[in-house]
């Protein structure tokens, strides 16, 4: 069963597994996401994973997507990599905002995703615990593999890679034949500890966002290869019926031609106010 719905972006959380969604438009980005909420590679490469303006940016050689949650004294960590939905996760609405729910070990989340503007969809996760006792060392991720050059007709895998935010402004980008994905914390609470990471020489495996926390990649640092992109949540510690909430973002960079076109237009309205002064 597929849902089309009238926003853009990519959905990167949990669907059931009789669930499929189409999200997009063909002026903007596009995704195809299958039940366990990452982008779907069952048909050949460069077949609709993600896309910005019909360009394929995902789909090529080894297909790689996925979140990651983990906690102390919870179950073993989980991650949705290669189509698993270990939170059995269900879609509960779909729309401009596209609505999911699952349950783990106790841990119950909400995920909602909202167009933001036209090249970016907005993500927020709540979790909520209900297991009776304190959660602690939760931590969540999220990332994938952009094979933006391969996507333009290059002859390699490779990406330029960067670490672009700290902090609250945690984000990453992978650049490649003048198009950009940008992966951005959009959490505005302090308390949480966010880093974004490029997993240097390995574009498919997840990542534990534990481990990429700890890496403390700075601003600035880049690489250019075949590697993946991620964002990592430390959330500490989720007390009996707290929830806590978080958010991030994927956005796309315009092609140069349409900076150019933007430029003109506002080039055209300046001309036009001197000409009505005069």
């Amino acid at each position: 069963m597929n849902f089309k719905i009238a926003t853009i972006g990519l959905l990167s959380l949990f669907a059931a597994s009789a669930q499929a969604a189409v999200i997009g438009s063909d002026a903007g980005i596009k995704a195809d996401i299958v039940a366990s909420g990452n982008f779907n590679n069952e048909g050949a490469d460069g077949a609709l994973g993600l896309s910005y303006n019909g360009k394929e940016w995902i789909n090529w050689g080894t297909h790689s997507s996925w979140t990651w949650l983990s906690a102390s004294n919870l179950a073993s960590p989980v991650n949705t990599l290669g189509g698993n939905n270990p939170l059995g996760a269900s879609i509960l609405a779909s729309g401009s905002n596209f609505v999911l729910n699952g349950f783990f070990d106790g841990l119950t989340f909400i995920q909602t995703a909202t167009l933001n503007n036209p090249n970016q969809i907005g993500f927020t996760i709540s979790l909520t615990n209900n297991t009776g006792k304190d959660i602690t060392d939760v931590f969540w991720g999220v990332g994938l593999d952009p094979d933006i050059n391969i996507a333009f007709g290059t002859s390699n895998y490779a990406t330029i890679n960067a670490i672009t935010g700290l902090g609250g402004n945690a984000a990453v980008s992978a650049s490649g034949s003048g198009q950009t994905l940008t992966l951005a914390n959009t959490t505005s609470a302090s308390a949480f500890n966010i880093a974004a990471y490029i997993n240097g020489g390995d574009c498919c495996s997840p990542v534990d966002p534990a481990v990429a926390l700890a890496a403390g990649q700075i601003l600035g640092y880049s690489t250019n290869s075949d590697d993946s992109i991620s964002l990592a949540y430390g959330l500490g510690t989720i007390g009996i019926g707290k929830t806590v909430t978080f958010g991030y973002s994927i956005a796309a960079v315009p092609e140069p031609e349409t900076y150019a076109l933007m430029l003109a237009g506002l080039g055209l309205i300046g001309f036009t106010a001197r000409r009505r002064k005069n």
